[in-house]
C-alpha cells in the first residue's frame, strides 16, 4: 500500500509509462499480421482480439516467447465468485503448469473485474509463477475502462484512481480488427457464433 492509498484498499497500482510506442501492423505475403505494442494500454487493447471476446470477471494469462517477447499463447479463467482461496490457487497452479509445459519463461496477467474478485487470484498467480521461475512482466486489474498494476507501487506513475484507456479505440485493436481478428462483445456471443 502506498501513502496515498486509503487503508484497506488492496487495489493495485499502475506502471503506465507516459510515452508509449505506437502499435505497428506489418504484413508480408502469406504471413500472419504482426502488431507491436509498447504500452499497457496497447497490451490490454489486443487481449479481447487474442481471446475472441471481451473478458469480464476473468483472469487472462498471456505467455510470451523468450527471444522477442511475442505472444505465444493466451488463455483465461472465470474468477471465483465469491472469492475463494482454494479456487484462486487452482487457477494459479494450472496457469503455471500450462506455461511450464510450453516452456514459457515470461508472462503477463490481467484480471478483469472488481478488486475483491481479482486480487486473490492475482496474488495466487504471482506466487505460482514466481515459484515456477516464470517472470511476471506485469500483473494488472482492469475495470470500467481503467487499469491498475499489482507490480508497480509508485504513485508518481501509478495513480490510485487507475489509468483510463479505451481498448477499442487503440490502434493495436484496430489493426487486429483489420487483420480479421475481431472480438465479440462477450463469451456468450462467441459461443453463440460457434453453435
Amino acid at each position: 500500500m502506498t501513502t496515498s492509498q486509503p487503508a484497506g484498499d488492496k487495489s493495485p497500482r499502475t506502471n503506465a509509462k507516459p510515452a508509449a510506442a505506437r502499435p505497428v501492423a506489418a504484413r508480408s505475403a502469406g504471413a500472419e499480421p504482426r502488431i507491436r505494442v509498447g504500452s499497457v494500454a496497447g497490451f490490454l487493447a489486443i487481449v479481447p482480439n487474442l481471446l475472441g471476446f471481451h473478458p469480464a470477471r476473468s483472469m487472462v494469462v498471456v505467455g510470451l516467447d523468450a527471444p522477442r517477447g511475442r505472444v505465444a499463447l493466451a488463455f483465461r479463467y472465470d474468477l471465483p465468485d465469491p472469492a475463494d482461496a482454494a479456487g484462486a490457487r487452482d487457477i494459479a497452479d494450472h496457469a503455471a503448469a500450462v506455461l511450464r509445459h510450453r516452456r514459457i519463461k515470461t508472462a503477463i496477467g490481467a484480471g478483469y473485474g472488481p478488486g475483491t474478485l481479482v486480487t486473490p487470484v492475482a496474488e495466487a498467480v504471482a506466487a505460482a509463477l514466481r515459484d515456477a521461475r516464470i517472470r511476471v512482466r506485469d500483473l494488472l486489474r482492469v475495470e470500467d475502462g481503467r487499469y491498475w498494476s499489482y507490480v508497480c507501487q509508485d504513485p508518481g506513475c501509478c495513480p490510485p484512481e487507475g489509468v483510463p484507456f479505451a481498448a477499442a479505440e487503440h490502434p493495436a485493436a484496430q489493426a487486429m480488427d483489420a487483420a480479421g481478428m475481431t472480438a465479440r462483445p462477450d463469451r456468450a456471443s462467441l459461443a453463440a457464433s460457434l453453435a
